[in-house]
């Protein structure tokens, strides 16, 4: 499984043309890389190409070194161990690649030494290694370097095969962890095809049985992938899992419907994958009673597809086996019975497949009443379904073992083995109505939050004239300086014209001078007076709270403190700076997110990634954006994680171009709940958000399916101008 790589040169003869005119520069060093790339992709079976792609990335590799140019080494390194790879001498390969992050990394090349770790993974995979673990170890360098270069698009791919790796390896708790920031990074990215990452969350929560978890993930996969009209295989692979979740949870009319459609793309492309689907399907018409038309589905797709191998023929004869048994023909149900436990003796298997042979098995010799062979299975039985730790397997155990118990007048044991059996099979389906009151319980909460929300709008009004009153004392300080600069400029014209103007003009200069000192002392003062007085407003609502038993009024009170500290944040940062204009948002943000760690989580359960470019904002509009930053991110910590929750809150603000700055406050929570619209929402929090962005002159968009995230889209201006890129 090897992740797409970018793009390469699609005319090779475009290329040498621009070489042939081309100067003995870095120009011509690209142009090498790009014919070098061009026959590596083009080469699977024409080694004249793979010889001309190593040839060609070695004198880009001659030229980079002549020339110092860094950037064309790496390039030159990659180039030529792809080509190594395809001609099957790994261990070069391996240490090019190595050598080319080394330079990429030296040189602050992040996507660059990405794109090499993801080259180690095709190298191994080439060579014949098999271990996923190491394949998802070199995708989880990459992911780390995409992420620090901001290529999203990258950084997403590589993420959702990390959770596939997972999901081989049964780490599926790690590979819900990488899938969820895949899905992050996709919305980062502006890429909304991300069925196939909600479907593997979806099977990787069944396999750690958090059906409703699953089943969630697997119906949006569904809807993602018809609404984008997907006619892929993948559709295929949506489909049946779907179809396995329903089916484990005892919905087995929509794991037929579902079933049915995944075999018929499986067939649409005359694809082997049809073979486990039927079995799937197959199962699934056990569990509904319907055996005779288990066989012929069995019978009908072994006609069209006869290769079966060896796993997927176990269980067909299992199936075989158990709907032989449900019609009571235990002669031809022996003879798939004998098949499965020769298969089972020929070698070691996994747990889950020698479950599959002997529990039909057991069965069968239960129903025609051959208790010892039963018995004699049942201690190899027992030991599979323990190494598998499946709760439906465990289910089974206690109910053979009751069974014989029963048929061998061992009334006491086979008491005990019913008791644990009923406990089980009661547990799994309070299991599920518990999950359906848990989602009820959530709901409600939500709805008793919003309205308390609702509560604190008066207060926010009042919050908004106090940061309007606080913007006319700043312009009008800034008025009264350029006054007396402009003072001080005719004053100055005004001496010029005297006889004694030199002796005049040093006089001037001085009382500029004293002028600008007194300005500057000025605009610190009023910045630390406002911050003052605004601590004192935090700290008489810290008192107030001290008073107050009503949480929702102290969560009113945390909520206008955690505010107050983010306008006051800004001032502080003001008068402790040289510039008295600007703020440096990258430093800002880290103070901002570490004061609310410390206010709002304090058990340590959520962690902050942020990447923030060198942005300078006038205080107009770091007042806002610190004000949308606060109610963002203390959401997400309050609502997006339940404790003991834990999960990763992800800030970003990044130039997009053309002066433009985009904010960026995602999480991989809970996400927003049904029928969320923006345009009815009543939350105090959002319409502060909404209102704060209109004042920035921005754009506000809040979306989420799996978490949430918020985008904020506005352009920088100072003093009502456009502050430059450089600035």
């Amino acid at each position: 499984m090897l992740l797409a790589q970018p793009p390469v040169p699609k005319d090779v003869k475009i290329l040498y043309r621009q070489l042939r005119s081309s100067q003995a520069d870095t120009g011509r060093v690209n142009i090498f890389v790009d014919i070098s790339r061009y026959c590596n992709a083009n080469s699977v079976q024409q080694i004249i190409l793979i010889d001309s792609a190593i040839v060609i990335a070695q004198r880009a590799n001659a030229l980079s070194a002549k020339l110092s140019y860094s950037k064309g080494l790496g390039l030159s390194y990659q180039a030529w161990a792809q080509a190594l790879c395809k001609k099957g001498d790994f261990k070069k390969s391996e240490e090019l690649l190595i050598k080319a992050i080394a330079v990429f990394l030296s040189n602050n090349l992040h996507r660059e030494a990405a794109e090499c770790y993801l080259n180690l993974q095709e190298n191994y995979a080439s060579s014949g290694g098999k271990d996923y673990n190491i394949m998802a170890d070199y995708y989880a360098k990459a992911h780390v370097l995409f992420r620090k270069a901001h290529a999203f698009d990258r950084d997403a791919a590589t993420l959702e095969h990390m959770g596939d790796f997972y999901y081989l390896v049964e780490k599926y708790h790690q590979g819900i962890t990488a899938l969820k920031s895949a899905l992050v990074s996709y919305r980062l990215s502006g890429n909304k095809k991300t069925q196939a990452v909600y479907d593997l969350l979806g099977i990787n929560y069944l396999k750690i049985e958090r059906y409703k978890d699953a089943l969630k993930n697997a119906l949006v996969a569904v809807k993602i992938a018809e609404s984008v009209q997907d006619t892929s295989m993948l559709l295929c692979t949506i489909y049946n899992r779907t179809g396995m979740i329903y089916l484990e949870t005892g919905h087995f009319d929509q794991a037929n419907y579902y079933f049915k459609r995944s075999i018929g793309v499986a067939q649409k492309y005359k694809d082997p994958s049809a073979i486990f689907l039927v079995a799937n399907l197959a199962n699934n018409l056990l569990h509904q009673g319907k055996p005779t038309d288990a066989i012929t589905v069995l019978n009908e797709n072994e006609r069209l597809f006869p290769d079966i191998d060896e796993r997927y023929r176990t269980y067909y004869n299992a199936f075989y086996l158990q709907a032989n048994v449900a019609l009571k023909n235990y002669r031809e149900a022996e003879k798939y019975a004998q098949r499965l436990l020769k298969a089972n003796a020929e070698g070691e298997h996994d747990p889950v497949l020698v479950v599959t042979m002997l529990g039909p098995s057991i069965e069968y010799f239960i129903a025609a009443r051959s208790y010892q062979e039963a018995a004699k299975l049942l201690p190899a039985f027992k030991n599979a379904v323990n190494a598998s730790g499946k709760q439906k397997f465990i289910v089974k155990l206690h109910f053979f073992t009751y069974k014989i118990d029963s048929a061998q007048h061992n009334y006491v044991a086979a008491l005990n083995n019913y008791q644990k059996y009923a406990a089980l099979q009661d547990s799994i389906a309070e299991a599920t109505k518990n999950k359906q009151i848990q989602q009820l319980q959530v709901q409600f909460e939500t709805e008793q939050k919003e309205n308390a929300i609702t509560s604190l709008k008066h207060e926010g009004v009042l919050q908004r004239e106090k940061i309007t009153r606080a913007n006319n004392t700043r312009n009008l300080t800034l008025a009264v300086s350029v006054m007396l600069l402009v003072v001080a400029g005719v004053s100055l014209n005004s001496y010029r014209t005297k006889q004694r103007g030199n002796k005049a003009l040093n006089v001037l200069l001085k009382e500029k001078d004293k002028l600008l000192v007194e300005k500057e002392w000025l605009l610190k003062e009023i910045h630390h007076r406002v911050k003052n007085n605004l601590q004192i407003v935090m700290g008489l609502l810290q008192r107030q709270s001290a008073y107050i038993n009503n949480n929702e009024a102290l969560a009113a009170i945390q909520n206008s403190e955690n505010r107050m500290h983010s306008i006051a944040l800004i001032h502080q940062k003001l008068y402790q700076s040289e510039n008295l204009d600007l703020i440096n948002m990258p430093e800002y943000i880290d103070e901002m997110l570490s004061y609310l760690k410390h206010s709002c989580d304090d058990d340590n359960r959520i962690l902050f990634e942020k990447h923030t470019d060198d942005i300078l904002l006038d205080v107009a509009q770091a007042v806002p954006l610190g004000l949308i930053l606060n109610e963002a991110v203390t959401n997400a910590i309050k609502y997006a994680y339940k404790p003991p929750q834990t999960g990763t809150i992800y800030v970003t603000l990044v130039r997009n171009g053309d002066g433009y700055n985009q904010l960026t406050i995602a999480d991989d929570g809970a996400g927003l709940p049904a029928g969320f619209a923006i345009d009815k929402v009543e939350s105090l929090g959002i319409n502060l958000m909404r209102g704060l962005s209109k004042q920035l002159g921005g754009t506000f968009d809040i979306y989420g399916d799996e978490g949430c995230t918020i985008n904020v889209v506005f352009k920088t201006e100072v003093f009502n101008r456009e502050i430059s890129k450089n600035e």
